[in-house]
């Protein structure tokens, strides 16, 4: 049994992680236990009613709630450190995935826990590991179902818009923490991303688009006036998800939007360079993406440089 016990990032990264676990217990017939997802775990219908956010998913759930949640986290973080089990510690000094790592699946013990913790666990999958993503992403994507609710939100949001547009092209504004983050690297304002937008309107030129905004920071509806605009629920799921159903998906290098691009099949363009002409082969499916890892010893400059 594999046991997550460490949280990686936000949102996106925790579910690319998950995702990765996933592939390999489907591949090699074993459980995980996710217990590092406790504050999305009541988003997803495999998930909201299961403590110990297991897989595969079992009716025989134990219901939880976000107290329960956290103890149940820091339960398994003093299990992982006790000393008392097989204990994973993936260092930084290079990313992990399991292709490059085939000796640490003879340390698995079975029939126990296996516990794993460490940041860059979650980075090294996206170029190396894609052949299982690919070949299990069926039941990656039953797993990852949201709520229902949150999944009408999203059906009446996609199908209000394509009842007036032909393209669908969501937009993932990041900004609030991109100010800090790589010290900025891909924070742009929102002059930049309206700059990009009306770039990529230029491709289409004889249908009719409308860009479907998702921001993690308020946005003035102003300032996207003279493009065609409809503004997302603002809700950190159902955005995500909204994404997913767009036709393209352009933003910042960000696993939020590599998970929509996943998750929807849908080609993603990551903005690196706001005063670049954008072209129809900058928009990358999600499995053509490859990367080279540039780490630091100060981690928080450690990066990934993706290409295609």
């Amino acid at each position: 049994m594999l046991v997550i016990s460490a949280k990686s990032g936000q949102l996106g990264n925790r579910l690319l992680l998950f995702a990765n676990f996933l592939a390999f217990a489907i591949e090699y017939n074993c459980q995980v236990l996710n217990p590092a997802f406790e504050e999305y775990a009541d988003f997803f219908s495999s998930t909201a009613k299961d403590l110990f956010c297991r897989f595969p998913a079992t009716y025989l759930t134990i219901p939880a709630n976000k107290r329960l949640r956290k103890y149940y986290y820091k339960f398994n973080r003093y299990l992982a450190e006790s000393g008392r089990f097989n204990t994973i510690n993936i260092q930084r000094e290079q990313p992990f995935n399991w292709s490059n790592s085939p000796d640490l699946i003879n340390e698995l013990k079975t029939h126990h826990l296996n516990f794993f913790q460490g940041w860059l666990f979650r980075d090294g999958w996206f170029i190396n590991d894609m052949t299982n993503l690919s070949k299990h992403k069926l039941a990656i994507r039953e797993y990852f179902r949201p709520l229902k609710v949150h999944q009408v939100n999203v059906s009446h949001l996609i199908s209000k818009i394509r009842q007036t547009t032909d393209v669908i092209i969501g937009v993932h504004i990041r900004q609030g923490d991109y100010l800090q983050h790589q010290n900025g690297k891909y924070f742009y304002n929102t002059q930049a991303y309206i700059k990009v937008m009306a770039s990529i309107l230029e491709l289409f030129p004889a249908q009719q688009v409308t860009f479907l905004i998702c921001s993690n920071q308020q946005q003035e509806k102003s300032d996207f006036q003279h493009l065609p605009c409809v503004f997302a629920n603002n809700h950190i799921i159902e955005d995500m998800y909204s994404l997913a159903e767009c036709d393209y998906i352009i933003g910042p290098p960000s696993s939020y939007s590599m998970w929509a691009s996943f998750y929807g099949e849908r080609p993603l363009y990551m903005i690196r360079d706001i005063n670049k002409t954008v072209a129809m082969t900058d928009f990358v499916n999600f499995y053509q993406w490859q990367g080279k890892f540039y780490p630091h010893q100060d981690w928080g400059k450690s990066y990934w440089q993706w290409t295609h």
